[in-house]
């Protein structure tokens, strides 16, 4: 089923998403000292990879 949305959705979706990614990074970033530097890492990852997880179900 592929749903149609509005360019105008489209870019809100994706500053919301760009928003909650800054926000994730920067949360981590502050917190840094407490993790070594292999775990931020992938944590920072992972965030990034839910990032791109969420762009590609939108474009089904």
């Amino acid at each position: 089923m592929h749903q149609d949305i509005s360019r105008y959705e489209l870019i809100e979706d994706i500053i919301s998403d760009l928003t909650a990614f800054v926000k994730s990074d920067a949360i981590l970033y502050l917190s840094k000292d407490s993790y070594s530097e292999a775990e931020y890492d992938r944590m920072l990852k992972g965030i990034k990879d839910d990032l791109v997880t969420r762009f590609k179900q939108r474009e089904e």
